[in-house]
């Protein structure tokens, strides 16, 4: 798969909502991820989401190691993640996947995924993911952190924490 460089965006939201950063990251279908029929097989969406997730993480200056260093987080796990097809992807194609964060709230970040082939919607996609650290009890063991202002500020997100 050929990655090309995303770029972190303000994505201007519908009915006079404030807007919301959201980052494109950019793929080229290969023909390893198509299946016989020449059709992408459907976890290589997934693949794709949960990269274009960490990539918008990077691009909102959440890198692993600040994460880490001023959160104690040492993971972003996905608790919940989900699809809907509308069109299908092939060899050769170029599709960008947006990523926004649509909620940030308690201790669950939501992600919303719009993959494209030039302005023609493919996948909408999303996860839910949390930030994990230590847990208290067993260092085995994760919990679910909650969600720093800093952090839902820095992902864009413009609601209520």
């Amino acid at each position: 798969m050929r990655l090309a460089a995303a770029r972190l965006a303000i994505l201007k939201m519908p009915h006079g909502d404030p807007p919301m950063k959201s980052a494109i990251y950019k793929v080229t279908v290969e023909f390893g991820d198509c299946d016989p029929a020449n059709i992408v097989f459907y976890p290589n969406f997934f693949r794709w989401i949960n990269a274009a997730s960490n990539h918008f993480l990077v691009q909102a200056g959440l890198t692993t190691q600040r994460l880490g260093d001023q959160f104690g987080v040492f993971a972003v796990p996905i608790m919940e993640t989900g699809a809907t097809y509308l069109r299908p992807a092939t060899y050769g194609d170029e599709l960008e996947i947006e990523s926004c964060v649509v909620e940030c709230t308690g201790k669950a970040i939501r992600v919303q995924h719009r993959i494209r082939r030039g302005t023609e919607l493919l996948v909408e996609g999303f996860e839910v993911r949390f930030l994990a650290v230590p847990h208290p009890d067993d260092p085995r063991r994760m919990k679910a952190l909650q969600i720093p202002d800093e952090i839902c500020a820095a992902l864009g997100y413009a609601g209520q924490t």
